[in-house]
């Protein structure tokens, strides 16, 4: 046994001694390419380091191009309503789109009120008003009839990302009820704004709301919302990437605020949020939902059901 256990120390010794040289050598390797770098300058330094940025770049456009192409084109006219710092706006203009001239962005917030909240929102709206957009504020989205400017518009195109009452409410039931009272106004307010094939667009228009997926949101039931008003259909709904819109920054309706908001998007990107897609229903599609609509309520009311204000 004795022979055994030395021949199995020897080789356990050997073992080691191997690995030992192996780092040795290695760590050898690792400073004659220190030393080399130093010995090239910042040249060398610089040409690295381009080198790095120019595969992440690649890395960036390698991992897009496997995306959908965002759906907003160039001949659409789009109305952007509750921005925050305009990132949004500013990537479409900039980055989708190559033009702003076609972009009407808004938001509920004063120009002041802008400024105190979005520590960028100054330099986007310069950028967009830059490109030919038009940037207004103070547009309350629920009652776009009231903008004098809006007067015989139509957009293709109507965007509200991330919409929030913005109330406060802690109580989660009265939240969503908040929330449910903003998105029927806006489906209420938005609707005759939508292009229309049969006033002589060429293309009908749609709303596009993106929220995110989960608790307190889901609850919100978007589809039961838009298609309660009786003036709209859902069409589709898809995963809403924000790196697909280089530049955006998704901020609170409260602002950011440090210890409380999250940079880079995180708030949202463990979200899973989604777009909703919603279309104009003709006027008799819009007159049978209305009547379907109205029949489900009363046999909701004869069952004993509580039928809430929404809902009428």
């Amino acid at each position: 046994m004795a022979p055994k256990y030395k021949k199995a120390k020897l080789k356990s010794a050997l073992l080691k001694l191997q690995d030992t040289h192996q780092k040795r050598q290695r760590a050898t390797e690792i400073r004659d390419m220190k030393e080399a770098a130093l010995a090239a300058g910042p040249k060398k330094a610089q040409q690295q380091q381009s080198g790095i940025s120019t595969a992440a770049q690649k890395a960036q456009k390698k991992a897009m191009s496997k995306l959908p192409p965002p759906p907003y084109y160039d001949y659409d006219s789009i109305l952007l309503v509750g921005e925050a710092n305009f990132s949004f706006a500013k990537s479409l203009a900039l980055e989708i789109l190559n033009r702003g001239d076609t972009i009407t962005a808004t938001t509920l917030d004063s120009f002041t009120n802008m400024m105190e909240k979005y520590e960028d929102g100054q330099q986007n709206v310069k950028d967009l008003e830059d490109a030919g957009a038009a940037v207004l504020f103070e547009i309350d989205a629920t009652k776009l009839a009231k903008i004098k400017s809006f007067k015989g518009k139509r957009f293709s195109k109507i965007v509200f990302n991330f919409p929030h009452a913005g109330a406060g409410i802690k109580d989660q039931d009265r939240n969503v009820v908040s929330n449910q009272k903003l998105m029927r106004s806006f489906f209420e307010a938005a609707t005759p704004f939508l292009t229309d094939t049969d006033l002589g667009d060429k293309k009908p228009g749609e709303i596009h709301v993106t929220v995110k997926t989960g608790m307190p949101y889901d609850l919100w039931n978007l589809k039961r919302l838009a298609t309660g008003t009786g003036l709209l259909g859902n069409k589709t709904s898809f995963p809403f990437k924000p790196e697909q819109y280089p530049g955006y920054e998704h901020r609170r309706t409260i602002g950011f605020k440090e210890g409380v908001s999250q940079g880079e998007n995180a708030e949202i990107l463990g979200k899973s949020p989604k777009t909703f897609v919603f279309v104009k229903k003709t006027a008799k599609e819009a007159a049978m939902a209305k009547e379907s609509e109205t029949a489900n309520i009363k046999k909701r009311k004869r069952a004993g059901e509580d039928v809430s204000d929404d809902d009428e």
